[in-house]
């Protein structure tokens, strides 16, 4: 019986890398994003037109996907962006979108799925943080600040899940070659071809959703081996 695998976000970037490598995998994955990839030829890939900030559209979500398939094995809550800027010149538009986003879209997916996964006590949520959530950044303050949120939430439900054998686990990437780099504001000292792929973290996760049902990695820091500058 195939697994069944949600991802946020996962239209672009580490989400989209994620959805390929468990389709691999014989998972049937629900890509719950804004936009649909559109290319992906896979009759196990199903795309659910979503918006992780706004309840109403979590809430239909996983409606249509425990009407559909009875309930959700893997959840991974990927989506999230950044707007760079020092903290004087911000803009609490930023701050509030990020939040809503970032912080909020964690909470309200992990809300609506670890409901499900109780009533069968299994089940596997895998937040994407970042080594921003544990380390400050020059003029990402409220980037990191959201993906700090983002690790005490995921490490409290861990706390309060894993004798329901549910598995939470935080993953932490380093600097990623995503489209997060696009925008000009987003420093990178390194060159882009020696950080991390999306691929590698989407690696990282398929082993956190593979681990033997007695095991669990609670947070992963993944960064480039040896990135150079550039």
């Amino acid at each position: 019986m195939k697994k069944i695998c949600l991802i946020t976000g996962a239209s672009k970037g580490i989400g989209l890398a994620c959805a390929k490598m468990f389709l691999n995998e014989n998972y049937i994955v629900i890509s719950a994003s804004r936009t649909n990839p559109g290319h992906i030829k896979n009759e196990d890939f199903h795309f659910i037109k979503t918006n992780v900030a706004d309840e109403k559209s979590v809430k239909s979500l996983f409606e249509k996907v425990i009407k559909k398939f009875k309930h959700v094995d893997v959840v991974i809550c990927n989506s999230g962006f950044g707007k760079f800027s020092t903290l004087a010149e911000s803009k609490t538009k930023d701050f509030d979108e990020m939040f809503a986003v970032n912080v909020r879209g964690v909470y309200l997916c992990c809300r609506y799925a670890v409901k499900n996964m109780l009533k069968r006590k299994s089940g596997t949520i895998i937040n994407i943080s970042s080594i921003g959530g544990k380390n400050g950044i020059a003029t990402a303050s409220i980037y990191s600040a959201t993906k700090h949120a983002v690790i005490g939430l995921s490490s409290s439900l861990m706390a309060e899940v894993r004798k329901d054998n549910i598995r939470v686990i935080t993953v932490c990437p380093g600097s990623v070659d995503t489209n997060f780099f696009d925008h000009p504001s987003a420093a990178l000292s390194s060159s882009r071809d020696t950080i991390l792929s999306a691929e590698d973290v989407a690696r990282v996760c398929l082993l956190s959703a593979q681990l033997p049902q007695n095991a669990l990695i609670s947070e992963v820091e993944i960064r480039p081996l040896n990135p150079q500058m550039k």
